[in-house]
């Protein structure tokens, strides 16, 4: 199931992607919900980013080849940072670089939208109750 956030008419909302229509969500997509009759073009809406995070945890340096591209070795433990919320943009979006930077590198990026609230979980945990999608 693929699950978009969108904008239809000054709305915004989630729907479920049936060809190349979307059926608007009802009910929380976080919690339970059921699907509207009605569908809408997705030509006719505008793609929004997932989620608005309250933050962005991310994992740095962990992409073995990108860190051999720049001369670096791989961390022994993960480097967590924190993003503002505002760095998230829509499949659309520009990408604004700002002025002073001298240098942009890219990188893959996958995201885990996470669906309800977790702590302290085993390694044999199912994380899957957990998890609403990825993007």
């Amino acid at each position: 199931m693929k699950i978009f956030r969108f904008r239809y008419q000054k709305k915004i909302q989630y729907g479920v992607l049936e060809g190349d229509q979307l059926r608007p969500i009802q009910g929380s997509v976080f919690r339970r919900f059921h699907l509207a009759k009605v569908t809408i073009p997705l030509a006719e809406v505008k793609i929004l980013p997932p989620v608005e995070p309250s933050k962005i945890v991310a994992v740095g340096a962990n992409y073995a080849d990108h860190a051999r591209e720049r001369g670096r070795p791989l961390p022994e433990e993960p480097l967590i940072f924190l993003k503002p919320p505002s760095a998230v943009i829509g499949p659309h979006d520009i990408i604004i670089y700002p002025p002073q930077s001298r240098r942009v590198d890219y990188e893959g990026e996958l995201a885990v939208v996470i669906k309800k609230k977790a702590r302290n979980l085993s390694e044999e945990e199912d994380v899957r109750p957990y998890i609403l999608g990825y993007t």
